[in-house]
């Protein structure tokens, strides 16, 4: 089933959620929010619709959890954004981006006049509570899937670099040291993350493990991949976040980026790479779950 969060044209105060059939949006009876909807704990199937439903030509998509409790944004999960085959992790590399950064299809992305850099991501969307969850209890609390543009100012986070005294782990002396800034301010402009074009739920979406991933700009593709790429599962990272950090229904966890095209990224490393500077629409597709689209207006 697909689900999303909608409003229509003549009330745009008032969101709506709905199932997605055949090119038009049918209201659910009696639900409110999505994140309602899942703590009810019903299968997908059993949301009753009514009415004729709306072409989605005349409704406005939001983001399908439009302010989720948490959002989890795994980084480095691919050998791509490691950079090589050589390198390896243990575990996921996870940031957090702020619940009020969430757009929905359609809408805007506020870029600054340094450069964003878009991220198509895989995003889990969690059905049930987790706390300290293993893998298999992990993977049955999923309730769907959606996709997730985890944009970035990388300026910020070059800008937010300091210098510090370290211990200097190969030599043991304690140096000055320059320290990478923070991904706080880099990921969480306004804007910052757009999700959708809709919750496409796990008994629809079956296998997600081998998903083509796109990201276009103006019709330029910049990034090309497949989840099959993905060091750790959304399972798995969803069980590491539950161990230290629990996880309430309607969370999203987001199982991190694939690589830039040649064309694209040039002789640059992956944390180098932001858009040409012009307004344009970022057009993101995984395979099953539909397309993400945004304009993107620089300041």
């Amino acid at each position: 089933m697909r689900l999303c969060t909608f409003v229509t044209r003549t009330d745009q105060e008032n969101p709506l959620v709905g199932a997605v059939k055949g090119g038009r949006v049918f209201p659910l009876k009696g639900e409110g929010t999505m994140i309602g909807l899942i703590q009810k704990g019903r299968r997908p199937g059993q949301a009753e619709t009514e009415g004729r439903g709306h072409r989605l030509d005349d409704i406005l998509l939001k983001a399908p959890v439009p302010r989720p409790g948490k959002i989890l944004a795994t980084i480095v999960n691919t050998q791509a954004m490691l950079g090589g085959a050589d390198i390896r992790l243990d575990r996921p590399r996870v940031d957090m981006k702020a619940p009020s950064t969430a757009i929905g299809a359609g809408e805007t992305i506020m870029a600054p006049s340094t450069g964003i850099r878009p991220e198509v991501e895989l995003a889990a969307v969690i059905g049930s509570r987790l706390s300290g969850a293993t893998v298999a209890e992990a993977r049955a609390s999923i309730f769907g899937f959606t996709i997730l543009n985890d944009v970035t100012a990388p300026s910020d986070s070059r800008d937010d670099a300091y210098e510090a005294y370290r211990r200097d782990r190969s030599s043991g002396i304690i140096k000055r040291t320059v320290m990478r800034g923070p991904l706080f301010r880099s990921k969480n402009h306004d804007t910052f993350c757009p999700m959708g074009p809709w919750l496409v739920t796990k008994d629809e979406i079956g296998d997600w493990s081998n998903l083509r991933m796109t990201t276009r700009f103006g019709g330029m593709l910049v990034q090309k991949g497949s989840t099959s790429e993905y060091l750790f599962t959304p399972e798995r990272i969803a069980s590491y976040v539950s161990g230290f950090l629990s996880l309430d229904e309607g969370d999203i966890i987001s199982c991190g980026s694939v690589g830039w095209t040649r064309e694209a990224l040039g002789k640059m490393d992956p944390t180098e790479f932001i858009l040409p500077p012009r307004d344009g629409t970022l057009e993101l597709e995984i395979q099953g779950l539909g397309k993400l689209k945004n304009r993107v207006s620089f300041a």
